[in-house]
């Protein structure tokens, strides 16, 4: 989305709210394991004629709890994937190394003290916003390639702080009505930019892509980032026609960068990025035994 409004908007009902919108799924629930109850043996009778033994209790064992993986620890989790509903859970993996496996949507979220390490300008991309400083090699290459081809980026908007997170929602909220908002625009806390790894692209000397009716196929820079951006390490959060996986509408102008060899698994997948950034989150339940 673009950068952050200037006005200081109220704050809308949106932002604080847990209840879904109506298109909106549920979160699926992670499976709560109890253990049943042991049975006491039976005691023996004592009348005449002898009562039947009672039958043995059956054992039940509970099931061992697995701990949580350490951060950058790629497993695979063996819950499905949520729907899209609206709460405010904290990621599980947000330590400054996880950049790349980073869950963000419209349930799992950053805290708002949350700042990225080693913040510095775009410079090679001919900008001054702001990014992680371990994305700026594979950004200068894209961005060289890109030119070599035709096809020029620039930079959009790229870094922003939970705060400013908080005016561009109200900004959309009042332009587009809350409903609408919330498809196309994170609430704090749950926006990738908030990372420092990711960066809205347009075409040099261009309009915001936002602006056109599909940048991604109407500018040579979209349709480029498109085929090439996963070379180095950047992947489309929101591709077309996906919003029910994404959580949000299309969006071809935002990639977020995730590496090399994981922006090369992500594609060989099929899987859109937070599907397959959801199958390598730490699952703490084993599934409850048989």
């Amino acid at each position: 989305m673009p950068t952050d409004a200037q006005a200081d908007m109220s704050t809308p009902t949106a932002i604080d709210s847990a209840t879904p919108s109506p298109t909106s799924s549920a979160v699926a629930a992670s499976p709560s394991i109890k253990p049943g109850p042991t049975q006491a043996p039976a005691k023996a009778a004592t009348a005449t004629p002898p009562a039947k033994p009672a039958k043995s209790a059956k054992s039940v064992t509970a099931p061992v709890q697995a701990a949580a993986a350490p951060p950058g620890t790629l497993v695979t989790n063996a819950e499905a994937l949520p729907g899209c509903a609206y709460s405010y859970i904290p990621t599980p993996l947000a330590s400054q190394a996880d950049y790349g496996l980073t869950l963000l949507d419209t349930t799992y979220s950053l805290s708002s003290s949350y700042q990225p390490a080693g913040l510095v300008q775009a410079t090679v991309a001919g900008s001054s916003e702001l990014v992680r400083s371990l994305i700026v090699p594979d950004l200068r290459s894209m961005v060289g390639a890109a030119r070599a081809a035709g096809a020029p980026l620039a930079i959009a908007s790229a870094y922003r702080s939970y705060a400013n997170q908080v005016v561009t929602f109200r900004h959309w909220v009042n332009v587009q009505g809350s409903a609408l908002a919330l498809t196309s625009s994170a609430r704090p806390g749950h926006s990738e930019h908030q990372l420092g790894t990711v960066i809205d692209f347009k075409s040099r000397g261009g309009p915001d892509p936002w602006t056109m009716a599909d940048w991604g196929k109407q500018s040579a820079a979209g349709i480029w980032l498109a085929a090439n951006a996963w070379k180095y390490g950047f992947v489309m959060s929101y591709p077309r026609g996906l919003s029910a996986k994404t959580c949000y509408e299309y969006e071809p102008w935002h990639y977020r960068y995730v590496g090399l060899a994981e922006a090369a698994a992500i594609r060989a997948s099929g899987l859109t990025p937070r599907q397959w950034i959801w199958e390598h989150q730490p699952n703490p339940e084993l599934p409850s035994p048989q």
